[in-house]
């Protein structure tokens, strides 16, 4: 019995680190984004958010992400600092689950505030693509063949090769 005891204490322990990072994001609120200044301010919260939504099964905590995902796409859709360029591409891929879309805008949006000084495409196409898979692995999400396919892709290194064809056209 002791045993069962320390065991199931370890693994509620272990777990721990998981929960209490999903619970402490906070989705920003009474913020202001009228002014071009008044995004950057916002920057670390873009990321946390990106971070949150990326790491959250989607099923869980539906209301929070809502919110996050509203002040997310308030934040893209007027930052004169990134601009996420949208492709045929990323709508046919997101098009099961319309939630995956705002988390590729996100994941670009965070790599372009963490890397100002990257401008490739395909660094962030890339980007934005490795926060859709991340999301989707995370669970909640419906099966969905091409996203399989691409987290092999990206599992060998080869993701960027298959964003750069998707951009050639």
């Amino acid at each position: 019995m002791k045993k069962f005891t320390l065991l199931l204490a370890f693994a509620l322990l272990s777990a721990a680190p998981a929960v209490l990072a999903q619970s402490a994001y906070k989705v920003p609120t009474n913020y202001t984004l009228q002014r071009p200044e008044d995004y950057a301010e916002y920057n670390k919260e873009v990321v946390a958010t990106v971070d949150w939504l990326e790491k959250t099964p989607s099923s869980k905590e539906p209301e929070k992400r809502r919110e996050a995902n509203r002040f997310l796409f308030q934040w893209i859709s007027g930052t004169p600092d990134v601009s996420v360029q949208m492709q045929k591409y990323v709508a046919d891929l997101t098009a099961q689950d319309p939630d995956l879309l705002l988390l590729f805008m996100g994941g670009w949006a965070r790599y372009q505030i963490q890397h100002p000084e990257v401008k490739d495409p395909v660094v962030l196409n890339t980007e934005g693509i490795k926060t859709v898979l991340k999301a989707y692995q995370s669970g909640g999400n419906k099966r969905n063949k091409h996203l399989d396919s691409l987290v092999e892709l990206n599992a060998k290194g080869t993701l960027a090769d298959w964003v750069r064809k998707q951009l050639a056209g």
